[in-house]
C-alpha cells in the first residue's frame, strides 16, 4: 500500500485523462540568486511551470532585503537541511520534506542533480514517491569515478534521468542507466528577453567607453581554465595584423581572471581585452547585443571531471541574433549547428579559432545569416514553452507509470518502520 501524502495530478474536468502533475523540485545549491547555468535552468523550470504544478526546496538563501518573485511558485528556503553536519541536517531535511508533502501534496519529485540524489532515494523509499534527475555534465563524471556510491545509486534507481545533451545521455548510460529511461531535454532560453535589439547607451559606456566603431567579440561564463578564455587571447593576438580594430569583451569573473590578464599582456594584446566582471541578469540581454560576434571555446578536461555538459550561453546568443563561434567539445554540439547557426572549431587550436573569428566578421552576409538562423532555431525548439512541454510529458508518464506499480501486489510483507535518511 502506498505511504506517501503525495498525489498524481489532476484530472481533467471530465476525468478523462491526467492533465497536470504536481512535482517537487529539490535543488540545495542550485538556485537564485546563486547564479550560473544549473541555477538559472532550474528557475526558469519553477517560473514556467508555475505554482500550481510545482514547489522547491533549496538551501540557498536569499540575498539581504530580497523576497520572492511574485506569482512564483513557492519556494522553501532551508539552509540547515543542506548543512554539511549531518546532525544539524537530518532533523531539518526530514522536517522540511514532511512539511512539504504534507502541504503540496506532490506527485513526482524532480532532482536538480545527483548531489541531492540521496534525498529522491530515500522519498522513494519511503513514501512511494516517484523521483526524475537533470543530468548536466560534470557530476556524472564525478558519479562515474567517485567511490561513494549514492549519487550513481540516484542514477540507476530514477524513474528518468534528463540529460541536457546527446553527451550528457551517453556519461549516464555508461553508469548503467537503462536506455529507456534516459531522456534528453535541452535547456531552455528566455527568447522574449535574449532578441535582438539595440543596446543601451549606458552600457555601453560603462563596459566599452570610447571604443566606437570596433568590431566586438563576446564571452559569458566563469572565468575557469575549461572555458577556453585563453585559447581565445591567443586567437585575438594572431589577429592583431589583420583585425586590429577589435575588442574582446570578457563577461564573469573567477579564479583565472589574473593568469588571463597576465597572458594578454604578454601577448601584447590587454589593451584589447575588457574585462567586464560579473553584470546583473537584466543587463546580459544588453551585453549579447553589444557584440558583433559570440566566443567561447570550452574544452574538455575529462582527468578533472570538467566538461560542458551543453552550453546555454550560445543559446543565448543565437536568441540575440548573433552567430557563434565555439568549441567542439562535450555537448556543445546540440547547442551549435556547425556551419549553420555558427562554427565549430578546435578548442585547443588558436590559429583554427582566428580563422573562425575572422571568416565571420569578415564576411557580414554570412554572420548575418547565422545569426537570423539561430534565433528561429532558438524560438522554435529552445524556448522555455517548448521546454516546458517537454518536461511535462515525462512528468506525467512517471505519474502514470507510479501509479500502475502501485496498483500490483506487493512483492513481499510491508515496508513498515522509520527509515533513516540517508547521507
Amino acid at each position: 500500500m502506498r505511504r506517501h501524502p503525495g498525489g498524481s495530478g489532476r484530472k481533467g474536468h471530465q476525468g478523462d485523462s491526467l492533465t497536470a502533475v504536481k512535482s517537487l523540485l529539490i535543488s540545495g545549491a542550485y538556485f537564485p540568486p546563486q547564479t550560473g547555468g544549473i541555477s538559472r535552468y532550474m528557475a526558469s523550470i519553477c517560473a514556467t511551470l508555475g505554482r500550481e504544478e510545482i514547489c522547491c526546496l533549496t538551501g540557498v538563501r536569499l540575498n539581504n532585503g530580497n523576497r520572492e518573485r511574485e506569482g512564483w511558485p513557492r519556494v522553501y528556503r532551508r539552509p540547515a537541511a543542506f548543512a554539511k553536519a549531518w546532525h544539524a541536517q537530518a532533523p531539518s531535511l526530514a522536517l522540511a520534506l514532511i512539511q512539504i508533502l504534507l502541504r503540496e501534496r506532490p506527485g513526482v519529485v524532480q532532482i536538480a542533480t545527483t548531489h541531492d540524489g540521496s534525498i529522491g532515494l530515500w522519498l522513494r523509499r519511503r513514501f512511494g514517491l516517484p523521483y526524475m534527475v537533470y543530468a548536466h555534465g560534470n557530476e556524472i563524471l564525478g558519479a562515474t569515478q567517485s567511490e561513494w556510491e549514492k549519487p550513481r545509486q540516484s542514477l540507476l534507481q530514477a524513474s528518468r534521468v534528463l540529460a541536457v545533451s546527446r553527451f550528457t545521455a551517453s556519461l549516464v548510460a555508461n553508469t548503467g542507466v537503462s536506455p529507456e529511461r534516459i531522456e534528453i531535454v535541452h535547456p531552455g532560453c528566455d527568447v522574449d528577453s535574449f532578441r535582438p535589439h539595440q543596446p543601451g547607451s549606458a552600457l555601453r559606456e560603462r563596459l566599452l567607453g570610447k571604443r566606437r566603431g570596433q568590431s566586438i567579440i563576446l564571452s559569458v561564463g566563469n572565468l575557469v581554465s575549461r572555458k577556453g578564455h585563453d585559447m581565445v587571447i591567443r586567437a585575438l593576438a594572431r589577429l592583431s595584423g589583420s583585425t586590429r580594430e577589435l575588442t574582446y569583451l570578457i563577461v564573469g569573473d573567477g579564479p583565472y581572471r589574473s593568469a588571463l590578464e597576465e597572458l594578454a599582456s604578454a601577448l601584447g594584446v590587454r589593451d584589447q581585452v575588457v574585462f567586464a566582471g560579473k553584470l546583473a541578469e537584466e543587463e546580459l540581454p544588453d551585453a549579447y547585443a553589444l557584440c558583433d560576434l559570440f566566443v567561447l571555446t570550452s574544452r574538455e578536461q575529462l582527468e578533472s571531471c570538467d566538461v560542458e555538459g551543453f552550453g546555454m550561453v550560445f543559446l543565448e546568443a543565437n536568441a540575440s541574433g548573433k552567430p557563434v563561434v565555439a568549441g567542439r567539445s562535450g555537448g556543445i554540439g546540440d547547442a551549435v549547428v556547425d556551419q549553420e547557426t555558427g562554427l565549430l572549431v578546435d578548442p585547443l587550436d588558436p590559429a583554427s579559432i582566428a580563422a573562425a573569428v575572422e571568416r565571420l566578421l569578415m564576411n557580414h552576409e554570412l554572420a548575418l545569416r547565422m545569426g537570423e538562423l539561430g534565433r528561429e532555431r532558438a524560438v522554435r525548439e529552445f524556448s522555455w514553452p517548448v521546454v516546458a512541454a517537454r518536461i511535462r510529458k515525462i512528468l506525467r508518464q512517471v505519474a502514470q507509470e507510479d501509479s500502475r506499480n502501485a496498483a500490483l501486489p506487493a512483492e513481499s510483507g510491508p515496508r513498515g518502520g522509520p527509515t533513516p535518511i540517508p547521507s
